[in-house]
């Protein structure tokens, strides 16, 4: 079977396997041939000189593929020729028997290359459906470029079947292009014998196909080059991939080296070696472990190595090149830091990512006060680039820290400032018993220096002096300590006595405006615990405005102060009955610099928000329908009923 012509692979099998009908009458044909030829050559004139057509029984049997019919057809041909010729010639002379012999051995001659030819195909068919069965695309052309095999990988992979391809130059029904130099391809093949590449390849439907080939050429018994065998598989789906993964990484480090804010990678494979050992060796709660040996913790940040950084890093560090930073992490951690103890907790349980505050150390030795992120592969996976964010807030809480300094400085002034406007006040209650000391000690003088001194009276004087002196000192003393910038502590203390000290800081204004202070605290409402100084100047401050809010009003100036327990805790609310909250103000009521008093540093407000805040409440103003406002602030239950636990 020559290669010259076009054949798909598929008729490999039909030549080495007929059909089943086809072969039958092929037998049919091939005996019935056989017994006209014996009846010839046992009948006629003929006789030996026909019996060569035995040959050609021979050949009608070997085109039905079975082996059986081969042998069975030649020894039937050999038996027939043998009975033809006893029957003539009787017993034979030399040269009769040497026709004889002659017919025999090529009946038996014929046979044997009928054997072997069909040994040869059943093992070309049997290759044929190996090439069916790959799902390469194999296709073979010849030295014109025209395509003479096709196999089923080759329909699927260009979507042309076997008989549309069959006859065509394969450069032109594929639009063939080389990635790279052709004029070197095929140098290489016909030098070689082999070449392998990729190819750019189009599909029926018009779409490009990348195919990685396998190309062998095919020579003849004289070494001249014959066919080409070309094999391919297609790559375009793993080639998109390639690119897209290259773009990936492309963007990546583009998004790397020029963030603003510090990226690092690093290597936790060392790392997490260790933590298998000590899985290893019984150890299964990480965190009690790092608890009783804190030095493990410096270990592990030994062994992760930092493998990159950005040009934010540089800059953040101090560093003038890449390598200044590369290797262990532990040289910019703090000998004290514990922090890296909660990324050994997120690696062996596998959260996947860390993050919080910590310290860092410069390479000037400076300490740094960063926010940092680690994404950790989740799953056995590679530990060896691990992503770091890191972003440094050393000035933010330099800035914080100055922020709360100046935020005291307000309210120590805003303290300050109270004390002035409550001076008239503090002046009248420090007066009272200034003067009732003296009327006393005079009346005591007086029962003394009588001829018959009046012990009696001149005691019951002397003590109310002591007492009336202790309440100037109580006096002198709450003032101080609310203008006191010492540091607070958070106590527990009595709402009801502290709103009464209040009352008698600001009984001056309450006199001199008429107002009539009512306080209302429920049985049930929960003990607060707090910075006593602070929250007494909330009140005072809010005692105040409403003061102020109802000296311009004609009905009657009531100020209310209840206390009563809430869902959020202890809730305390200052109501007047005053002028309200003007709706222009109040979406900026609590703000800083806020005032609708002439004169006034519209810092008050602001301060008591802050601090209700600082204690985990929250304060808040509504209007009252009949006129005037309410002041509300909370404690949370966490704080306020800490006392009763």
């Amino acid at each position: 079977m020559s290669l010259n012509r076009p054949l798909h692979s598929r008729a490999y099998a039909t030549v080495a396997h007929p059909r089943r009908g086809a072969a039958a009458l092929l037998v049919v044909a091939g005996a019935a041939l056989a017994l006209c030829v014996f009846l010839v050559d046992s009948f006629t004139s003929l006789q030996g000189a026909v019996a060569v057509v035995y040959l050609v029984v021979v050949l009608i049997m070997a085109a039905t593929g079975s082996r059986r019919a081969i042998i069975g057809s030649a020894v039937a041909c050999m038996l027939l020729t043998t009975l033809a010729f006893l029957r003539v010639h009787g017993v034979p002379t030399l040269e009769p028997a040497m026709r004889c012999a002659v017919s025999l051995a090529a009946i038996a001659t014929t046979a044997v290359l009928a054997l072997r030819n069909r040994e040869r195909m059943v093992t070309i068919a049997g290759q044929a459906r190996l090439i069916e069965l790959t799902h390469d695309s194999i296709f073979v052309r010849d030295m014109d470029d025209v395509i003479v095999l096709w196999n089923a990988g080759a329909e699927q992979l260009y979507g042309w079947t076997a008989n549309e391809a069959l006859g065509r130059r394969a450069s032109e029904l594929l639009a063939t292009a080389f990635a790279g130099d052709r004029v070197k391809a095929d140098a290489a093949l016909f030098r070689d014998g082999r070449w392998e590449g990729e190819l750019i390849q189009e599909h029926r439907e018009g779409r490009v196909v990348i195919v990685s080939v396998r190309c062998a050429l095919l020579r003849d018994e004289r070494g001249a080059p014959r066919m080409i065998l070309e094999a391919g598989t297609d790559v375009t789906a793993r080639r998109a991939a390639d690119a897209a993964l290259v773009d990936s990484e492309r963007r990546y480090r583009g998004i790397f080296d020029t963030a603003r804010f510090s990226l690092w990678e690093e290597d936790y494979t060392l790392v997490v070696e260790r933590l298998a050992e000590l899985r290893e060796q019984g150890v299964v709660e990480l965190a009690s472990y790092l608890e009783a040996h804190p030095e493990f913790i410096r270990e592990a940040a030994g062994l992760v190595r930092v493998t990159d950084i950005n040009e934010a890093t540089l800059r953040m560090l101090g560093a003038h090149s890449r390598d200044q930073l590369i290797g262990p992490l532990d040289r910019f951690l703090p000998a004290t830091d514990r922090t890296f103890g909660q990324v050994l907790l997120t690696v062996l349980e596998g959260n996947g990512l860390a993050e919080g505050e910590t310290h860092m150390v410069n390479l000037k030795g400076e300490r740094l006060t960063v926010l940092f992120a680690l994404s950790m592969p989740l799953g056995t996976s590679r530990y060896d680039r691990v992503l770091v964010s890191v972003v440094d807030i050393s000035d933010r809480k330099r800035a914080e820290r100055a922020l709360i300094s100046m935020q005291a400085e307000l309210a120590q002034a805003a303290r300050v400032t109270a004390l002035g406007e409550m001076s008239a006040s503090i002046a009248h209650e420090v007066n009272q018993p200034l003067a009732a000391i003296v009327t006393l000690g005079e009346a005591a003088l007086r029962w003394l220096r009588r001829p018959e001194p009046d012990l009696t009276e001149a005691c019951d004087a002397i003590e109310r002096v002591v007492h009336d002196a202790r309440r100037a000192g109580e006096v002198v003393h709450r003032v101080r300590s609310l203008a006191s910038k010492e540091p607070r502590q958070h106590v527990h203390f009595d709402l009801g006595a502290l709103i009464n000290e209040s009352a008698r800081l600001l009984e001056g204004e309450l006199t001199q405006h008429h107002i009539v202070l009512e306080v209302d605290i429920a049985r049930d409402a929960p003990m607060p615990r707090g910075d006593r100084v602070q929250l007494q100047q909330v009140v005072v401050n809010l005692m105040g405005n409403a003061i102020r809010a109802m000296s311009a009003v004609y009905r009657p100036r009531v100020l209310l102060i209840r206390g009563r327990a809430s869902a959020e805790g202890l809730l305390v609310e200052v109501e007047d009955t005053g002028t309200g909250i003007p709706e222009h103000i109040a979406p900026h009521l609590f703000d800083a610099f806020v005032t609708t008093r002439g004169g006034g540093m519209g810092m008050g407000l602001a301060i008591c928000r802050t601090t209700v805040e600082s204690h985990g409440g929250r304060l808040w103003a509504t209007n009252r329908s009949e006129g005037g406002a309410i002041f509300h602030f909370t404690l949370p239950v966490a704080v306020a009923e800490e006392v009763r636990a």
